[in-house]
């Protein structure tokens, strides 16, 4: 496992957790695919990709691996960018307002992007960044992920004080599907089928159509990552890097400055 521990850097799990060197001052995200590695620093504006340092925009919200190129989404820009393995700014395209996070679609030869307080579902093709498809939906969107070739997004609403709903987008038409207090944390299909939602002190999944909470103390989890069906959530609100066993069960792996943690390749 690595971890983004912020001011502490990179750590690796392997017989307990050590530091692993990085010219990075903190890590706040960590991107990955099945032979590379980028790591963020969203103060200093950058990016190493483990062979250069390259400049990107500020308050990345979301970063993806694609072929030999990065992608970027930025709510301070409201922009995603592709960027070249050289770190040269090969397209760029409008995403919405504070857009928050993106998914890679099946084929991978496009994205989906929430588009934030414009409440715009976003389907955009790979290279170019053209705009495919623009799906509008309730209130800010916030959190993506497809499953088994079905989008699934979470949106935050303002019914009676903040709320979480997550939806399931089929063409043009969403069905809202469930609703939590509290703000959208994270939305994470897993390889096993299941389907991982987090909100403000919640967590929980579905799997073949059944929602199952999952009993433990959260902040709001911001990334999850999953392996044969067991999950790796990061909760920077609480400090904690936990996993979390198909059955729910909860493990605590680290506390301190947890921005981010993904199983290694």
């Amino acid at each position: 496992m690595l971890l983004a521990c912020g001011d502490q850097g990179l750590m690796a799990r392997q017989n307990g957790w050590r530091a692993l060197p990085c010219p990075l001052h903190r890590v706040d995200m960590i991107a990955r695919d099945h032979h590379r590695i980028a790591l963020l620093d969203n103060t200093a504006h950058a990016v190493w990709t483990g062979r250069r340092i390259i400049p990107v925009d500020s308050g990345i919200e979301s970063m993806l691996l694609w072929q030999d190129c990065l992608l970027t989404l930025s709510g301070d820009t409201d922009c995603l960018t592709l960027i070249s393995s050289a770190g040269v700014p090969l397209f760029t395209t409008p995403a919405g307002v504070y857009p928050q996070d993106m998914c890679l679609l099946p084929g991978q030869r496009s994205l989906a992007v929430c588009g934030g307080a414009d409440s715009t579902l976003r389907i955009i093709r790979l290279p170019e960044l053209q705009e495919e498809q623009a799906i509008r939906l309730h209130g800010s969107v916030q959190r993506a992920a497809c499953l088994a070739g079905m989008l699934y997004t979470l949106c935050t609403l303002e019914d009676d004080g903040l709320c979480c709903e997550m939806c399931r987008i089929q063409g043009n038409r969403w069905q809202p599907l469930a609703r939590w207090p509290g703000l959208p944390g994270c939305l994470h299909a897993d390889a096993a089928g299941g389907l991982w939602a987090a909100s403000s002190e919640r967590l929980g999944f579905f799997r073949r159509g059944e929602y199952h909470a999952v009993t433990g103390e959260f902040g709001l989890i911001r990334h999850m990552d999953s392996r044969q069906g067991t999950l790796l959530a990061s909760d920077p609100v609480l400090g904690q890097c936990l996993l979390v066993s198909p059955r729910g069960e909860v493990h605590t792996l680290y506390t301190g400055d947890v921005q981010h943690a993904v199983f290694r390749q």
